[in-house]
């Protein structure tokens, strides 16, 4: 059948494999399928390395998440040695994935992504030393890359690269209690970056620690943009209310727990109750990506900001590129070949492409009920804040006593500015060019008064 095929398949090279038939066509899916099935019971050659590798240009690597580990073994490629280490990874077999990351080759387009996983394996085995020094590594592999690429696309892919990095030696810093040095790696980290969004709020964390609480709440002002409207994160919140509590702004404190419980908590409730009833769908959460404003339910509308988010995701764009591609290329052999030739190759095409929509539904719906998951834990802390609140004043009811300074709008000798950072007033406005250096200037409330002698 398979020589069969090769004739039909109308290619100008007789001899050639049918694999080398349809890469000339540029069927780069079906020719990786065939190249595996042609060379499996075979001695792999430098050739057959050099020619995978090739492929998988085309392809990606994402798709060999398919095919099994002892046929990913038989090919010592950059590439397949890569998603092996993955998988150990996953795994938690650290050793193994060490192993079969540092296999990778220095000159490999997947290296500086080697080196961040590398570096996440020596985190995940607390050996924070070689962490730190695995993240400065992928940096400058990275940006060694990036100004070879000649592609847009590319270069962007490893400046995403540089910048993860980045963020995790930044959380590393954080998590050690360096907070200041925490900070100066998240500020490297441009606003244009996709994962600039995700930082406010850790870096928020870092000032709060310093005790600049202005400097948080002025961080997570940032979410109330209306260009951020489909990042919301109840650990934001969260933050918020604490932030006031510190400075002894009660009130405020209430006024955000209120809002939450009256806003946010019911909708993630009705969230839930949709989702749930969808757990299982192999291509729920795929099709919600593409659904349009009229196409979604009440409480949809919700779900579909989340969406929004992930769809941002460098990892799912290279997945809905991959199917795109797919489409593509079926669409070509339905055009130009014989039926025995279509037959042949859309029924594993079509395969290909319900395994990548299943694993984009799979992994938009861990993403989403992990969201989920983090609701009831800080809703239950924001009530834990609530209660402290409370305590807090009835204490002054009891003791005779009140807060010695009055809410204030906030003056700007509160503001903490280093000589670097901008300054612009708040005019209930949000400027794109401004969103993230916002800091209230706030006074601290927690001197306290007898009541007697604010009569007196």
């Amino acid at each position: 059948m398979k020589w069969l095929l090769l004739l039909l398949i109308s290619l100008p090279v007789l001899g050639q494999t049918l694999s080398e038939n349809l890469e000339k066509k540029k069927y780069y899916y079906s020719a990786l399928n065939e190249f595996f099935l042609e060379t499996y019971s075979k001695d792999i050659t430098q050739a057959h390395v050099e020619r995978l590798e090739k492929l998988l240009f085309f392809t990606g690597i994402e798709l060999l998440e398919d095919y099994d580990h002892t046929l990913l073994e038989k090919y010592p490629t950059s590439s397949t040695r890569f998603i092996l280490a993955r998988r150990y990874f996953h795994k938690k077999d650290y050793k193994k994935a060490l192993e079969y990351f540092g296999k990778v080759h220095v000159d490999h387009r997947y290296y500086p992504e080697a080196l961040l996983l590398t570096a996440q394996v020596h985190g995940s085995k607390n050996d924070y030393k070689l962490e730190e020094v695995s993240y400065t590594s992928c940096q400058k592999a990275a940006e060694k890359e990036e100004g070879k690429a000649d592609n847009v696309k590319i270069k962007r892919y490893y400046r995403m690269v540089y910048e993860i990095c980045l963020t995790n030696k930044a959380r590393r810093l954080y998590k050690e209690g360096k907070y200041k040095e925490s900070l100066d790696a998240y500020g490297q980290i441009p606003k244009q970056s996709y994962k600039w969004p995700y930082i406010i709020l850790e870096q928020a964390w870092a000032h709060y620690q310093l005790g600049d609480y202005n400097r948080a709440l002025g961080l997570l002002v940032t979410y109330k943009s209306p260009l951020m409207d489909t990042y919301f994160f109840p650990e934001a919140e969260y933050l918020t209310a604490l932030a006031y509590f510190k400075l002894c702004l009660y009130e405020d404190s209430l006024i955000v727990i209120n809002q939450y419980y009256q806003a946010y908590r019911p909708r993630f409730n009705q969230l839930e109750s949709v989702l749930k009833k969808n757990r299982s769908s192999q291509n729920y959460f795929y099709n919600l990506m593409f659904k349009k404003g009229a196409d979604l339910g009440k409480q949809e509308e919700f779900v579909r900001h989340i969406i929004t988010r992930l769809k941002k995701q460098t990892r799912f764009s290279l997945d809905f590129n991959s199917i795109h591609k797919i489409n593509q290329e079926m669409k070509r052999i339905m055009k130009n070949e014989k039926k025995a030739a279509q037959d042949e190759f859309i029924d594993h095409l079509a395969a290909v492409k319900e395994n990548m929509i299943s694993k984009i539904n799979y992994n938009a719906k861990t993403d989403i009920f992990n969201f989920l998951e983090t609701v009831p834990f800080f809703s239950s802390e924001l009530f834990k804040v609530n209660l402290e609140v409370l305590s807090r004043q009835k204490d002054l009811v009891y003791t005779n006593r009140k807060l010695a300074v009055d809410r204030a709008r906030g003056d700007y000798s509160n503001v903490k500015r280093s000589r670097f950072e901008q300054f612009w007033k708040f005019e209930g406005e949000f400027w794109g060019d401004e969103l993230g250096d916002y800091s209230l200037g706030l006074k601290s409330s927690c001197q306290t008064v007898r009541m007697e002698s604010a009569e007196e």
